[in-house]
Order: structure tokens, then C-alpha cells, then sequence
């Protein structure tokens, strides 16, 4: 754990970032892939607006992932908001190129049940490293992207990276709109009656319904997802658990609540000790990949004389931590068999429309530099 490849690491935040795009884009040779997704979130284009307006002339080339939620989402009520900031979207890169790519969530109903394949699908937008190979610099923007769909993608571009271009590796960004309140207005509603590994991040656990093994579960906690940890559980049956609260975060009494919230589950029903809980800071991706791949790291080692364990990570909070977890997974899948369980909603709510529109001024861009010249130069 002496040598963890995000360590040290760079994260840009709020008001560094527009900065940054004056600085790092004002180069003649950069060329710029802009990746993000259509969705009805008022984040949807608030990265690149911040980018566009602070470097007018930057070559940049833009994919839209256009995904369908399917015809019984709670989410297609919400479908004129998304078109909304497509027309948005192609006002602000008027005269330059922009390729609409189109996923399916779901599959078609084989023996009267619906597959999830939007991970998959994620993935096979990336098939050859040719298409991706002229450009400088890459940004993926999650804000308006399922986690299902951006956790694939970004282990499938940083899988192309390290294979095709180690020795001369493009800057590879994450960019995320960040804001708790916009999330908490957003409600998830249903749950998949299967759940799964997401495609990329199953880690050996998939391949069998029982291992050996004991296997350890981290699950980063989020309000109301009570049914979305119970039926974690019920798929894993892990031999230990150790939840992760966020801390420090903006709300100081957040993990508090949660703690309040998920008592019952957490420790009358489940029995966790209290020691076997994990802190991670709410902001930080990179301190929640280092934390979590410490803890796992641990575990690994102390039951070395049963063979090791297996480690099994579910992310019920926030797009930033969401990251942390992704890169502790995509760095130890190789190690150690570490897989990241998903559990998908069927749809959002939104409580009040108009009262999310008002808050999108407060949100913060977050940068989460992956790959290339931090990492490359001596």
C-alpha cells in the first residue's frame, strides 16, 4: 500500500476551476473530448458553460450519451427538462462537433422480465483506443449520468489508457456539479428486483454465487436507502461489515443522522460493532479511495491464513464519493478480489422542479485529474 497510484493526487475545486480552464486550455495543441450525459438535472451543463466561458477558443469535440430510462420510469415525466438542456447544450457549442450517443438501460423483456445492460452498453461506446487517440485531454462529466452507466465507462476508458497509452497517457478528468441540496431533492423511487456487479468491477465474486472466502462489505451510506441496503445485503450475505459514514462534511451533523437513520438495520438487526464504522471526508474522492483501499488492504492481510477475503463495495451517497470508491475497485481488482454491487432505482422524483432550478447557482464543480502530466512529468 506504499505504492497506491493516487498518492499523491490532484483535485480541483470551485472557484480553482475556472482558473484551471484558462491556464491548462489556453495551449494551441490541446484537443478536447467533452463527455456527458442527457438528463432533466439543472447541473447537466454547468461544467462546460464554466469551460466554454473561460476558454472560448478551446478545440473541443463533445459526445452526448442519451440513454432511455425505459416506458415505466417515474423519470419520463421529466423528459422536457432533459430536452431542455440538449437545446442548451448545442447553443453553447454551436459550430462544433457534437455525436449523440445512444445507450439502452434496459434490454427487452426476456421471459417476461427486463435486463439491466446499461453498464454494458456504457462500455462498448469505447471499443477501439482509435477512437479517442488524437485527443490531448478527456473529461467525462457525471453530473446527469446514472452511476450504473458512469462507473463502466470510466473503468473502461482508464482500462484503454493503461493499456494503449502508458507512455504517453492524455489528461483523463472527472467533473462533477456538485450540491446536497439538489441531491436530497431528487428522490429515487423503486428498486431493481435484480441486483448485480457493475460491468468492469465485478472482481472474481461474480463468477460464483458462494466464495470460499470471507468476504467483507462497504457500504457508503446515503439518506433514504434503507431498501437499497437490505437488498445489498440479501445479495452479498457478507461475513463482516464495516459502513462508511461521510466525515467531515458540509452538514457537521450528517453522519449523525445517518447513524440515527440506519440503527435499527445497522446494529439491532445486523449487529455491527461500532468500532467496524469508517469515516470518509464528503469532498475528498481521493482521501476515500486512500481510506477505503487501506481498510481493505487490512483485512486482506489479517486473513491471510484463511486465504484473504474478498471485498464487496455499494456507494449509496454522493457522485464525489461515488469516485473515491471506483478507483479503490478499478486499482485492487487485480489484488484482491474487490467488486462494486450495484443497486439501481427504476426512477426519480423531484419534490419541487422550480425550487431545484433556484439552487443550481450554489452548486460546486469538482475536477478529479486521473491520468497524464501530474503523474507522467519528473
Amino acid at each position: 500500500m506504499n505504492e497506491m497510484r493516487w498518492n499523491p493526487s490532484v483535485l480541483i475545486q470551485g472557484e480553482q476551476v475556472p482558473l484551471f480552464w484558462k491556464s491548462h486550455f489556453e495551449k494551441d495543441n490541446r484537443k478536447l473530448l467533452f463527455i456527458l450525459g442527457k438528463g432533466f438535472d439543472v447541473r447537466m451543463n454547468m461544467a462546460l458553460k464554466s469551460l466554454l466561458e473561460n476558454s472560448p477558443n478551446v478545440n473541443v469535440e463533445c459526445w452526448i450519451i442519451e440513454f432511455e430510462e425505459g416506458e415505466g420510469s417515474s423519470s419520463n415525466k421529466y423528459l422536457k427538462y432533459a430536452y431542455e438542456n440538449l437545446d442548451e447544450l448545442r447553443t453553447l457549442l454551436s459550430g462544433r462537433s457534437v455525436t449523440s450517443k445512444p445507450i439502452a438501460l434496459w434490454s427487452n423483456k426476456t421471459k417476461g422480465k427486463k435486463q439491466r445492460i446499461g453498464d454494458r452498453q456504457a462500455t462498448n461506446l469505447l471499443t477501439e483506443y482509435k477512437q479517442i487517440s488524437e485527443f490531448t485531454d478527456i473529461i467525462i462529466d457525471i453530473s446527469a449520468l446514472p452511476r450504473g452507466v458512469y462507473f463502466s465507462l470510466i473503468g473502461r476508458f482508464l482500462t484503454f489508457i493503461d493499456l494503449y497509452a502508458k507512455e504517453a497517457p492524455p489528461n483523463f478528468f472527472i467533473v462533477v456539479s456538485e450540491n446536497a441540496n439538489i441531491d436530497s431533492n431528487i428522490k429515487e423511487r423503486g428498486i431493481d428486483e435484480d441486483v448485480g456487479y457493475l460491468r468492469g468491477f465485478g472482481g472474481t465474486l461474480e463468477l460464483a454465487s458462494e466464495t470460499e472466502e470471507p468476504v467483507v462489505w462497504f457500504p457508503i451510506l446515503g439518506e433514504d436507502k434503507l431498501e437499497h441496503l437490505e437488498k445489498a445485503h440479501n445479495q452479498i450475505r457478507p461475513h463482516e461489515i464495516c459502513p462508511v459514514l461521510p466525515f467531515p462534511s458540509k452538514d457537521p451533523r450528517r453522519s449523525d443522522q445517518l447513524i440515527k437513520d440506519y440503527h435499527q438495520l445497522l446494529f439491532d438487526r445486523l449487529g455491527i460493532e461500532p468500532q467496524n464504522l469508517m469515516y470518509v471526508p464528503e469532498r475528498n474522492p481521493f482521501e476515500a479511495y486512500t481510506r477505503l483501499s487501506k481498510a481493505i488492504h487490512n483485512y486482506f492481510t489479517s486473513l491471510n491464513s484463511l486465504g484473504g477475503c474478498k471485498a464487496v463495495i455499494s456507494t449509496f451517497s454522493s457522485k464525489l464519493l461515488s469516485i473515491g470508491t471506483l478507483l479503490t475497485a478499478y486499482e485492487l481488482i487485480g489484488k484482491i478480489g474487490v467488486g462494486v454491487l450495484n443497486v439501481d432505482s427504476q426512477g426519480y422524483e423531484i419534490d419541487d422542479f422550480e425550487e431545484m432550478k433556484k439552487m443550481k447557482f450554489e452548486s460546486e464543480l469538482f475536477l478529479i485529474w486521473l491520468t497524464g502530466e501530474p503523474y507522467t512529468e519528473n
